[in-house]
C-alpha cells in the first residue's frame, strides 16, 4: 500500500516540526516547507528524524507569495498549516502595541490573515480536501469572560483586543473565521488546533531557547527565569508531542471539523512554580504574590477528547520538559 503523503506548511517551527515527526513515525510521506531549506539551524535537524532520510522532502515556499505552495500541496491528502507565527512586530520594527488600528490590521493581522489564504488557494488548486490550521487559545477570550470556555461558542472580541493594541492576539480570530469561509466555499474539511505553551523534547535548537523552555534552560542553570514576581493568573499548557498527535487525529478522523482545544489544562502560576520546585530544588524562585490565587481558566474538553488522544497531565509535563532540559542537549 502507498503511504499516505502531508504537506507541512512550516516544517521547521514548533508545532510543524514535531507534526513532522509524527507523521513520519506513522510511515507518511512528508513535504515540508520551508523558507529556506537550507538553513543549517534547522534542516540537519529534521533531516535526522526517524525516517526523514526516506521519506522527508523539505521545499522552499513562503505564505506571503501567492502561488508559492502549488509545489509543495501537490499530491497531499492534507495539509497542515503550521506557519501563522505570532507577528509582533512590523515590517518598520514598530511594537504592535504601538501601532493604531490601520497600522494593526495592514501590518499585523492581514499578512497573517493573506497568507493562510494564499496556502488555501494552493491546496485548492491542487483538489486537497483536507486542512488542519494551528492557531491558539487567543481566539476564544470572549468579553465577557466565561467561567468554562468551549471552542464553538467562544470567541475573542476582535474589536476589543485591537483597541487594547492586542493585533497580535487578535489576527487568530480573524485568520481562523477567514480559512473557515474559505473553506466552506470550496468544499474543504477543515480542523482548527488551538493550543498555548508546549513543552517537552525540542527537535530543532532554536526551539529548545524560545519561550517558556528557554526559561527552563535559565532555570536549570539557576539563573533568573521570566518572572520577578509570580503573575496571580494562570495558562494552559500540553505535552508537544500530544499536540502533533491531536492535529493527526484531526486528519485521520474523517469526522472530525472545527476548532478544538490543543492543551492538557490550566494551572495558576503558584502552582507550576511550586511544582517545578520540586524537579529543580536549587532554582530561582520569582517572589510570591499576596493574596488568594485567582483560580485558573476552565475548558470544557468534550471536543478535544472526541479526537482520541490521551494527554499527559501538568506534572508529567513538566518533569519531561525539564529532564530534556537538564540534558543539555544543544548546548
Amino acid at each position: 500500500m502507498t503511504a499516505r503523503t502531508i504537506c507541512v506548511a512550516g516544517a521547521s517551527g514548533l508545532v510543524g516540526a514535531n507534526i513532522t515527526r509524527e507523521a513520519l513515525v506513522r510511515g507518511y510521506c512528508v513535504t515540508g516547507t520551508m523558507r529556506d531549506p537550507a538553513d543549517p539551524a534547522k534542516t540537519p535537524y529534521l533531516m535526522a528524524l526517524p525516517g526523514a532520510a526516506d521519506r522527508l522532502d523539505l521545499v522552499q515556499a513562503d505564505m506571503a507569495n501567492d502561488g508559492d505552495f502549488d509545489v509543495a500541496v501537490k499530491g497531499a491528502d492534507c495539509v497542515f498549516i503550521a506557519c501563522l507565527i505570532p507577528m509582533y512586530r512590523g515590517p518598520s520594527g514598530t511594537l504592535a502595541r504601538e501601532m493604531n488600528d490601520a497600522q494593526g490590521y495592514a501590518e499585523i493581522i492581514m499578512p497573517t490573515v493573506n497568507g493562510c489564504l494564499n496556502i488555501l488557494r494552493s491546496a485548492e488548486r491542487a483538489g486537497v480536501k483536507t486542512i488542519v490550521i494551528c492557531s491558539s487559545t487567543s481566539s476564544t477570550n470572549p468579553n465577557p469572560p466565561v467561567p468554562v470556555k468551549n471552542e464553538v461558542d467562544h470567541w475573542s472580541d476582535v474589536d476589543l483586543q485591537c483597541r487594547q493594541k492586542k493585533y497580535t492576539s487578535a489576527t487568530k480570530a480573524v485568520m481562523e473565521r477567514a480559512a473557515m469561509d474559505f473553506c466552506d466555499a470550496h468544499g474543504m474539511r477543515l480542523s482548527i488546533l488551538l493550543p498555548t505553551l508546549m513543552l517537552g523534547p525540542m527537535i530543532c535548537p532554536a526551539h529548545a531557547d524560545e519561550g517558556f523552555m528557554g526559561v527552563l534552560k535559565r532555570l536549570s542553570r539557576g539563573e533568573k527565569g521570566r518572572h520577578d514576581q509570580m503573575p496571580n493568573d494562570s495558562t494552559s499548557m500540553a505535552h508537544i508531542h500530544d499536540v502533533a498527535k491531536l492535529f493527526l487525529a484531526a486528519f485521520e478522523n474523517q469526522d472530525a471539523s472545527g476548532r478544538y482545544f490543543g492543551m492538557y489544562a490550566s494551572w495558576n502560576w503558584r502552582d507550576i512554580y511550586a511544582a517545578l520546585q520540586k524537579l529543580m530544588p536549587d532554582m530561582v524562585v520569582p517572589e510570591p504574590y499576596d493574596g488568594a490565587p485567582n483560580p485558573p481558566t476552565g475548558f470544557d474538553f468534550t471536543r478535544r477528547d472526541s479526537l482520541g488522544v490521551s494527554l499527559r497531565p501538568v506534572p508529567d509535563i513538566l518533569a519531561d520538559a525539564v529532564d530534556w532540559v537538564n540534558q543539555r542537549q544543544f548546548d
